[in-house]
């Protein structure tokens, strides 16, 4: 015999009289922004209470927080857990781009005919078994396979290159009155296959591939940056590659490394170290050339042989002759 309307309308915070709970001036909750904490020091709040109207994604997300740092005040472990990773066979992969060039008919749910809304019965119907299957062949698996980005691109500037999944433990090198050693050790794991490189040769920063990413990026800035022309290479400063034959150049930072590849071995040099690794990274020789505090991660070892290599196998195209320049 009544009808309470509680959509988008501002909270009651009466409840919250005489509590340590504050508001701000805006009607929100003030909370702790790392953990959802207000000054009650046993509360959290989140969603729309704290910002105002919101996305549910947000409000999870609050959720979530508040759960971790409940958990940390009582020193139980908080662990995330991740979905395993959807592997794709090149079967799924043709029938994917298949999908992608058709523009698939959603399935709508059947409605109850207007004239029997009248009572409580579903008005809009759940899936059948059928239908449902049918409306999931849709999913275009964009976290296991996108390569929007050189879908997209008109000069082609954008290349997919295929990497094994890796999970190594990598030496940290040390330097000690002047001598370098390998000590201790970091994880370096790289899960997903399929990479992509940018050849910034063919690219004229036209947009679209971060007005199309699906992850919100900047293909042509964020991807590792290929630069076939090495004056073209020379002048930038971060994020750029160049291979002459068996040999990667690297620039980060103004800072430029170097790898070789050679039959059994990698060696890598920069300002600080000359290392001579084993295929699988292990160690062999260590060169100090020039004293250095801390420690060295050579995680960048990894990912540029990690690259170099991908190019190698799978575009082969892209790879200048070795020659002196």
């Amino acid at each position: 015999d009544s009808i309470v309307v509680a959509i988008g309308q501002i909270p009651d915070w009466s409840f919250l009289d005489n509590s340590a709970v504050s508001l701000h001036r805006n009607g929100a909750i003030q909370v702790n922004s790392q953990s959802g904490l207000t000054e009650s020091l046993c509360v959290y709040a989140g969603g729309d209470a704290i910002r105002g109207p919101a996305s549910i994604v947000q409000a999870c997300a609050d959720g979530r927080r508040a759960a971790e740092s409940i958990c940390t005040e009582f020193g139980i472990s908080f662990e995330h857990t991740n979905s395993p990773a959807k592997i794709l066979s090149e079967t799924d992969l043709v029938a994917l781009k298949r999908v992608r060039v058709r523009k698939e008919v959603r399935h709508n749910p059947e409605i109850l005919a207007h004239d029997q809304n009248i009572g409580f019965d579903l008005v809009e119907q759940t899936y059948t078994e059928e239908t449902a299957r049918k409306e999931a062949t849709r999913c275009l698996q964009c976290a296991a396979f996108c390569d929007k980005c050189v879908e997209v691109c008109p000069n082609r500037a954008n290349y997919v290159f295929l990497v094994p999944p890796v999970s190594i433990k990598l030496p940290y090198i040390s330097c000690r009155n002047g001598v370098a050693s390998a000590e201790g050790e970091e994880l370096f794991q790289v899960q997903q296959r399929r990479q992509i490189i940018h050849v910034d040769d063919f690219c004229n920063e036209c947009g679209n591939c971060a007005v199309f990413c699906v992850h919100q990026g900047k293909p042509y800035l964020d991807k590792p940056r290929l630069f076939l022309s090495k004056s073209d290479y020379e002048r930038e400063e971060n994020n750029a590659f160049h291979i002459n034959g068996n040999t990667m150049l690297r620039r980060e930072g103004s800072r430029e490394s170097r790898l070789i590849i050679e039959r059994g071995s990698i060696v890598f040099e920069n300002d600080h170290i000359q290392l001579n690794l084993s295929p699988a990274y292990e160690v062999r020789e260590v060169v100090s050339k020039s004293d250095f505090t801390g420690i060295l991660s050579i995680k960048e070892v990894a990912e540029t042989a990690l690259i170099y290599n991908g190019i190698i196998e799978s575009l082969p195209f892209l790879i200048i002759p070795s020659r002196v320049q």
